[in-house]
């Protein structure tokens, strides 16, 4: 159901939780609705909510925020009371959480390679990394052309 929205905010490196790397951006929306204080009987007042918070979180990707709330206008149309809007922006919390997990899960770096440098060799590595504000890891990822994180 989200799967489209996380991947483009992961390609985005939009803020995501520390452990999990699940986007923040669709956890936020959803408590939003789920800790208001006050009555939420009209599903429009519920998606209103959820999406100005997603929005704070989407890096500014209009077509991002517009799919998803497409995706919840469909999920909360005919839910009439608090009640039922809440329960449902849990189970949707979890959805949520749930396809960010498998598909973090799918881009997790599990396997390590390592070289033996000189000291020398070392040093200059590390220079040139700096000089591009990366850490070493990422220096040498971005010059084999495999993903990285600046």
């Amino acid at each position: 159901m989200f799967e489209n929205i996380i991947e483009r905010l992961l390609s985005l490196q939009a803020p995501v939780t520390r452990k999990l790397k699940i986007p923040v951006a669709g956890i936020k929306a959803f408590e939003v609705i789920l800790t208001t204080g006050e009555e939420i009987s009209d599903p429009a007042a519920a998606i209103e909510l959820a999406v100005n918070e997603f929005a704070k979180y989407s890096k500014g990707d209009h077509q991002l925020v517009s799919d998803f709330k497409k995706i919840l206008a469909r999920e909360f149309s005919g839910l009439n009371s608090t009640k039922l809007l809440k329960k449902k922006a849990r189970a949707l919390k979890e959805i949520w959480e749930i396809e960010a997990r498998t598909l973090a899960a799918k881009n997790k770096r599990n396997r390590w390679l390592s070289i033996r440098v000189t000291k020398e060799e070392y040093e200059a590595i590390s220079k040139q990394a700096q000089e591009e504000g990366l850490d070493i890891s990422n220096y040498i990822r971005k010059k084999l052309g495999l993903g990285y994180k600046s």
